[in-house]
């Protein structure tokens, strides 16, 4: 008999689901830790609520690479398919916030589950296509990583002062 094997999209959708809802509020659990900061929210802003899906999604990339096979579009895959999954999320909320001019916290958490979803979904189908398959796709995909964790962690302490990285609740930039 053929032994299933474990999907890593499903396993991936479900452990960037429970890491980032967690993750949700580590930065007050800790005590506003510094480190705790950098990669989990420290206000209200958009910018800072994409820390929910990027860093779980980073972190099971890794594991995947690990554990699951090695994919070789894996890394640009993975890139493009969680900046997809921002892109969802920012979209959603900017959409039905500015049609009904508020802010509806059922929405903004449908909207993480939806973006995490578009991302695996979009990651699945580039890992299918032979199209990315050139080391130079997984180049641009490692690059487009590291450059989002570095804007990830200088926005948290320096972060442009436009309405993308405004804590809507306290006025405020930044730690």
């Amino acid at each position: 008999m053929k032994r299933k094997s474990i999907n890593p999209n499903i396993l991936g959708f479900v452990f960037v689901s429970i890491i980032g809802t967690v993750n949700h509020f580590v930065f007050e659990w800790s005590n506003e830790s510094v480190i705790a900061g950098i990669f989990t929210p420290i206000n209200e802003s958009s910018w800072e609520h994409l820390k929910l899906i990027f860093f779980p999604y980073l972190v099971f990339s890794i594991i995947q690479y690990s554990f699951f096979g090695k994919s070789k579009s894996l890394a640009f895959s993975k890139a493009i398919g969680v900046t997809v999954g921002m892109a969802t999320i920012l979209a959603i909320f900017y959409t039905y916030s500015g049609i009904v001019g508020k802010n509806i916290d059922t929405i903004n958490i449908l909207s993480f589950f939806i973006g995490v979803s578009v991302a695996f979904l979009v990651d699945s189908k580039m890992q299918k296509s032979s199209t990315f398959d050139d080391l130079y796709y997984n180049v641009i995909g490692i690059s487009l990583f590291v450059l989002l964790t570095i804007m990830f962690i200088l926005f948290t302490f320096a972060p442009p002062l436009i309405p993308l990285f405004k804590d809507p609740i306290s006025d405020t930039y930044g730690i």
